[in-house]
Parts: structure tokens; C-alpha cells; sequence
């Protein structure tokens, strides 16, 4: 179901495995701080969050499970290469070793095979990722990792009323290319 999003396994997972405010704390372990509409529907996607909440948010699982805090500086030096400022990100457990595992493993299978793979047109190492799109191709977003950076894409318009009217806004067909784009650079 994640290789080809399948939304309705997403849906009867949300109904009879996890429920929705299990999927909800577990969001908000992972570092999602937008709040998260408390319906089934969640599971598809329709909780808002930023970019980068998601991104912080999918390195967990090739992390081993590890939550790591986005910051954008981590070093200060002057022009003589004494450090003037050290920033440590804050990490924490938040997921088994095994669960990320798992999950990073399905997010591969997207890439080699799944919706995400107009990712191997451009990028052939080890990756995984998941593709989205969001009502009348409104948005579309492509999140993955590699062994060493996750990284998002989002392709769409700040004004809700403008959006892609064919297929090309697909996740897979407008975002992921740019992502494989940018991890064979």
C-alpha cells in the first residue's frame, strides 16, 4: 500500500489497527508540532503541517528511530577557524530500532518500483521516500532519505485557488524527479 499509495489501506489501518489519536501522539513524537485534525481522514493526509516538521519527521526511520531537532546552525568560526558558537541538535528515541527499520524498508520499496520511482531516473544509490498529493492536485510533495540527508520536496502555489489541473501535479510525476535531481548532485 505505501509502495503504490493505496489510500484505502491507509484508511482502514488508521480505523482498526492504530487508532487516530494513537497516529496523532505518535506524529507528535516524531517532531510534528501543527496540529492534527482528530479524524480517520488523517490518514491520507489531511492534517497541514510544514515541510520541514515532515522532513525532521520521516528521518526517523532511516535514524534507527532517532528524533533529530532541525537547527541551522551548527558551527561559528571566525577567519582564524576558532569556533565562536557549537550547536548540538537535540535527538531522542521515539521510535524501536525495528519499527524504523520496517518503515524505512517499505519507503524504499516506493522508490524501486512504487510511486517515487521517476526518483531512479536520476538518482541509483540507496534511497526511500514517499509521494503525496493532495485534492485537485493542489500539491505535490516528495519526502525521502538516503543513508546520509532526508530531504522534502513540495511542488505547488501559495494561493489555495491555483493548482495543477492534470496528473503531472502527482507527487510522483512533479516532485520526486526534482528530489532525484537533487541527491545525484
Amino acid at each position: 500500500a505505501i509502495k503504490q499509495s493505496i489510500n484505502l489501506v491507509a484508511i482502514r489501518a488508521i480505523m482498526e489497527i492504530a487508532p487516530v489519536t494513537t497516529v496523532i501522539q505518535y506524529a507528535h513524537r516524531m517532531g510534528i508540532k501543527s496540529v492534527l485534525p482528530p479524524y480517520e481522514s488523517l490518514a491520507i493526509g489531511t492534517g497541514e503541517v510544514q515541510p520541514l516538521e515532515l522532513i525532521a519527521a520521516f528521518n526517523v526511520f532511516p535514524n534507527e528511530g532517532v528524533y533529530v531537532e532541525p537547527m541551522a546552525i551548527t558551527r561559528i568560526e571566525d577567519k582564524n577557524g576558532n569556533v565562536i558558537e557549537e550547536n548540538q541538535p537535540v535527538k531522542k528515541d521515539v521510535l524501536s530500532k525495528e519499527t524504523a527499520y520496517i518503515m524505512a524498508d517499505m519507503m524504499q520499496g516506493n522508490v524501486n518500483g512504487g510511486t517515487g520511482a521517476r526518483v531512479r531516473n536520476y538518482y541509483v544509490g540507496p534511497a526511500g521516500g514517499k509521494t503525496g498529493t493532495t485534492q485537485e492536485y493542489a500539491d505535490a510533495w516528495f519526502v525521502g532519505f538516503t543513508p546520509s540527508i532526508t530531504a522534502g520536496v513540495w511542488v505547488g502555489f501559495d494561493n489555495k485557488s491555483v493548482h495543477f489541473t492534470t496528473s503531472d501535479g502527482q507527487g510522483g510525476r512533479a516532485a520526486a524527479p526534482i528530489w532525484g535531481r537533487f541527491m545525484r548532485y
